[in-house]
């Protein structure tokens, strides 16, 4: 009989390298401990293969539920270190959560490592804060986004806060330094090749370096309308992705109607508008922005946007979430079922690493 334990580690690593699904992963590495080692050691290096998770908020059992649009499968896991707090997807595996005191964590759902970030009170003008239960937190946050994976130790935090300000700290360092050259409400930012990448709702482009000295701006120029918009990395070029909406007057809430995307030029400082994605698809909302490539997920729409709701919704209103096909310029549901019931803040996408 075969042992499977004596495979050899690096085919190992090569067939953990094509598991995009939460139970392959599990499977894999109850298998035995060279195999789980595979595993960690992939991750470690940053090469996680999973497939993006959609994750709601919690029950009264301190369950968070996370639901897959790829194989319409919901998992529910069990995280007490986060109950009864908001939370947001950022990179590296990372969630950013933040409790009734405006206290910041990093928490990894995987490891449940957490790691404490300046309190938000620290903010120039967030000094004066007072819990109040019926203010939504998106008031006060809307984004994290790290500079690179915090257990480095050098990892750079940029913070979007309260109308939309930002702000940079690092792990241990009790305070934020405020960027000050935005000159309009910032909607997303992302950290790429050594540089932060801020987009703001006017359509400018703020570049800045890794201790937030702002480097230079690149305007976008497109006819104004109701929109977000946000800021990827895709094939090693910055996009900048513009999600239009309308209010519905009787529903009372805003829906998404489409997306434009353009590629950041930083030669000629232009966004050039582009038609397709190719093999790419995008993944927005209150999360840390990203796309993933068709050629290694099969599992993945090409040339699509996966979108969910950016801001808290109201309760017992459907979530404004779908994916949108840049080849037929229609909307789809991102699941089968109604996912209407779950009494939740705004979900968000998280690629799940250790």
């Amino acid at each position: 009989m075969a042992d499977w334990s004596e495979l050899p580690f690096e085919l190992l690593m090569l067939i953990s390298r094509q598991l995009h699904f939460f139970d392959d992963y599990v499977r894999f590495g109850l298998v035995c401990k060279s195999w789980r080692a595979a595993l960690l050691l992939k991750d470690k290096n940053n090469s996680c293969s999973l497939l993006p998770l959609l994750m709601f908020t919690e029950n009264e059992n301190f369950l968070r539920l996370f639901c897959s649009p790829f194989n319409n499968r919901l998992y529910q896991f069990d995280l007490p270190e986060i109950y009864d707090r908001r939370c947001w997807g950022s990179s590296n595996g990372w969630l950013v959560t933040l409790d009734a005191k405006y206290e910041l964590h990093l928490f990894n759902p995987l490891s449940s490592v957490q790691i404490l970030l300046p309190s938000l009170r620290k903010c120039l003008n967030l000094k004066n804060l007072t819990y109040n239960p019926n203010v939504c937190s998106d008031i006060f946050l809307d984004k994290v986004v790290l500079s690179s994976s915090s257990s480095l130790g050098n990892c750079v935090v940029l913070a979007i806060y309260s109308d939309n300000k930002i702000a940079f700290a690092k792990p241990g360092i009790e305070s934020w330094t405020p960027l000050q050259c935005s000159p309009a409400a910032v909607h997303d930012a992302i950290y790429f090749g050594g540089k932060f990448y801020v987009a703001d709702c006017s359509g400018d482009v703020i570049i800045c370096d890794s201790n937030g000295i702002h480097l230079k701006t690149v305007a976008l120029t497109s006819p104004f309308h109701m929109f977000m918009t946000y800021i990827v990395e895709l094939g090693g070029q910055i996009h900048v992705v513009r999600r239009s909406m309308y209010y519905h007057v009787e529903k009372r809430v805003c829906i998404t109607c489409g997306f434009k995307v353009y590629k950041l030029d930083q030669c000629s400082n232009k966004c050039v508008e582009v038609k397709t994605l190719g093999t790419w698809s995008i993944f927005v909302g209150s999360n840390y922005s990203f796309s993933i490539s068709g050629t290694g997920y099969p599992e993945c729409i090409s040339n699509c946007i996966y979108f969910t709701d950016h801001y808290s919704p109201t309760i017992h209103r459907p979530y404004d979430m779908g994916t949108y096909s840049l080849d037929t310029d229609d909307i789809k549901p991102l699941f089968q079922e109604d996912l209407i019931c779950l009494k939740s803040y705004v979900p968000t996408w998280i690629k799940l690493s250790w």
